[in-house]
């Protein structure tokens, strides 16, 4: 009876010398935070065209930022103002969605100097750097990093899915 024990007891021991240990997997550690792209300008009667060359540029440089995300236009003269309009109704004849465009006065104050702005924001998503693979090292914690990593970098709203996984009141904007 103690032959059958201790040889249950080897054999378990064996069995489970031979187990590999595979540590828990954990996600990768991510900061999400807002990029602003603004343009001010201070239209001067002269210079009418070199401030709409310099809004153009603005456009065309962050034209994928434009379509995809909100856009404000802000004014702040009357002067501006026509500015704003003129711009949201250029951006909307280009195919930018007129819910996607915001047109707000602001108050003078330091602003004043200048008329029309316009800006928009994009969340970039900044990941923790991965470690390189070792041979002999499976299973370790870092597995999954590079494809984790990949997946929230090429989120192209990435705020929207912390907003579903956390509640929204501990997000801030």
């Amino acid at each position: 009876m103690i032959k059958q024990y201790m040889v249950i007891l080897i054999a378990t021991l064996l069995l489970s010398g031979c187990a590999e240990h595979v540590a828990e997997r954990t996600g990768t550690q991510i900061d999400v935070v807002p990029v602003t792209y603004s343009l001010a300008l201070k239209i001067k009667p002269q210079q009418h065209k070199a401030a709409q060359d310099e809004l153009d540029e603005f456009i065309a440089n962050h034209w994928k930022l434009i379509v995809d995300q909100e856009v404000t236009l802000v004014w702040r003269t009357n002067l501006g103002q026509k500015w704003a309009k003129k711009t949201r109704t250029s951006l909307i004849k280009n195919g930018v969605d007129e819910k996607q465009i915001a047109v707000t006065q602001a108050n003078a104050g330091f602003g004043e100097r200048f008329d029309f702005e316009i800006k928009t924001r994009v969340h970039k998503a900044i990941v923790s750097i991965c470690d390189y693979a070792a041979v002999g090292h499976h299973g370790e914690t870092n597995d999954g990093c590079y494809s984790d990593n990949a997946r929230w970098q090429s989120m192209v709203n990435p705020e929207n899915m912390l907003n579903q996984s956390l509640n929204a009141e501990n997000v801030n904007k």
